[in-house]
């Protein structure tokens, strides 16, 4: 199959999405258009300042209980409707 034809076949999926579905089917597009993951570590440097950062974030008090970001996730997902 062609690229062309992929598209073509792409739009057509999305253009019979219900209106409900758009937004969500808009922001999976969006991140595979993404050239790197926003959590990607790109050496073992990034992997340790990442750790250093949360370690800090935790130390300082800038951080959110477990329970609220389940809650949240959650809350997300379903918006999925997956």
């Amino acid at each position: 199959m062609t690229a062309t034809a992929i598209r073509n076949e792409v739009i057509s999926y999305i253009n019979e999405l219900p209106e409900d579905k758009l937004s969500s089917a808009l922001d999976y597009v969006r991140s595979l258009r993404e050239k790197k993951h926003p959590w990607e570590a790109t050496c073992i440097e990034d992997v340790y300042r990442s750790i250093e950062e949360g370690l800090d974030d935790l130390e300082n008090g800038r951080c959110e209980p477990f329970e609220d970001t389940m809650r949240d996730l959650r809350k997300m997902v379903a918006t999925y409707e997956v």
